[in-house]
């Protein structure tokens, strides 16, 4: 069974990079902010997530040594979707405010 909350998990991913600093966070502070949102999941969930993300444009991911610690970077379609400005299939529209 697919995990329904994916599509939750990944807006939450590009709305927070997107209002991060330099529109960049770690895959560990990635990890912090779905926890914050609920989600406890690993760091190989979120890497997975970060791969889906990044495969699809919606963001740039930086590798750093043994591919351990990942910077991810917000790109302008990932910006669109974090804003409601796009919608995205396998990503939750952001929530009304």
């Amino acid at each position: 069974m697919a995990n329904i909350f994916l599509p939750l998990q990944r807006i939450i991913i590009l709305q927070g990079t997107e209002q991060a600093a330099g529109r960049e966070l770690s895959n560990e502070m990635i990890q912090r902010l779905l926890a914050a949102n609920g989600h406890r999941v690993s760091i190989a969930e979120v890497n997975e997530q970060i791969n889906w993300l990044e495969n699809r444009g919606y963001v740039k991911a930086i590798r750093m040594g043994d591919s351990a610690f990942i910077l991810v970077h917000i790109t302008r379609p990932g910006i669109e979707v974090a804003t409601g400005m796009a919608r995205a299939e396998g990503i939750d529209p952001p929530p009304e405010e």
